[in-house]
């Protein structure tokens, strides 16, 4: 968790892996914030974590929160993975990163999991991988939906998931814009287009909600 710390050599937008100690570093914040949140907001009936380089259209997101159940939700882009880590440890499904959103019973579930709160505080070294590999602390979006299944084994979870004609890239792979007025989560913005996305969507203010995919367990 030193990010923060000044250096010269950051980069801005790029894809791939930071490394173990700063995917853990990122898991430790993810946890974190889902406790703080929980706590602080004491009347919020959903808690939502989003990556840094994503713009979110917030009249239309919380247009679909309003279409949801109070419990047991768990909403994003829905994927998975054959395996994990070195081990080739058995993957899972889950919610991508860019933006996730738990519903408060479902974050205070997460939370209170008491090994991944000894996790969230335990200095990491390469010593200790297969002890944070357990709940895939590895990865944050992976760690969250691991734990939820198949440590906690919540239920009913509720899992949302949210089409790709709103939660999408910014650009395809030839770098055209795949902004649409669907829109609602871009991924992978640039500083400058902030101000474009604004400009477009700012004044929506009462956007309409359509109904994705909902599947309960």
């Amino acid at each position: 968790m030193n990010e923060g710390r000044v250096t010269g050599n950051k980069a801005i937008g790029d894809g791939g892996t930071w490394g173990e100690e700063a995917e853990i570093g990122m898991s430790r914040k993810t946890y974190m914030w889902f406790d703080l949140a929980h706590r602080l907001f004491s009347t919020a009936r959903y808690i939502a974590k989003g990556d840094d380089d994503m713009f979110l259209r917030v009249p239309l997101f919380v247009a679909h929160l309003r279409l949801l159940p109070r419990r047991g939700v768990y909403m994003g882009v829905h994927i998975g993975s054959s395996h994990f880590g070195k081990k080739g440890l058995p993957g899972s499904t889950y919610m991508v990163g860019w933006c996730y959103t738990l519903s408060r019973d479902v974050a205070e579930a997460l939370v209170s999991f008491k090994p991944l709160r000894r996790l969230a505080y335990l200095p990491y070294s390469e010593d200790r991988y297969d002890e944070f590999a357990l709940l895939r602390f590895q990865y944050e979006d992976v760690m969250v939906a691991w734990v939820l299944e198949n440590a906690v084994n919540y239920k009913p979870l509720v899992y949302v998931k949210v089409l790709p004609c709103h939660f999408h890239e910014a650009r395809n792979s030839t770098g055209h814009s795949q902004v649409v007025p669907t829109s609602m989560c871009v991924h992978h913005v640039r500083e400058d287009d902030y101000a474009a996305l604004m400009a477009r969507f700012g004044n929506d203010t009462s956007p309409v909600a359509i109904c994705g995919s909902i599947q309960k367990t």
